[in-house]
């Protein structure tokens, strides 16, 4: 996502934490599940959103973001594709989930 966005445009936090130039992405962590047999973790599923804020809709931009998931094999569904009017940018947000 950094060499998409830029070093300084792709940060972890929320959406408090974020550059004042557009277009900028973050992400943050969902607690993951881990899943037990026999006293022993045998799965923990690590999920995150991805957040990427822009002044417009930049379908170039989402489908580089998400052709980077695919070719990582990395599971994601898109949560929020909305303009945000208190703020004046467009935000996607997808959902990621790795098997740690």
């Amino acid at each position: 996502m950094q060499n998409i966005l830029g070093k300084q445009w792709f940060i972890y936090g929320g959406y408090e934490s974020r550059p004042e130039h557009l277009p900028y992405g973050n992400y943050g962590e969902i607690p993951g599940e881990s899943y037990y047999a026999d006293d022993h973790r045998y799965i923990e599923i690590e999920k995150y959103v991805v957040r990427l804020v822009t002044d417009h809709k930049d379908f170039v931009l989402e489908d580089t973001i998400e052709a980077l998931f695919e070719s990582l094999e990395i599971g994601f569904a898109k949560i929020t594709d909305e303009y945000v009017k208190t703020e004046k940018v467009y935000c996607q947000e997808w959902e990621v989930a790795m098997l740690g």
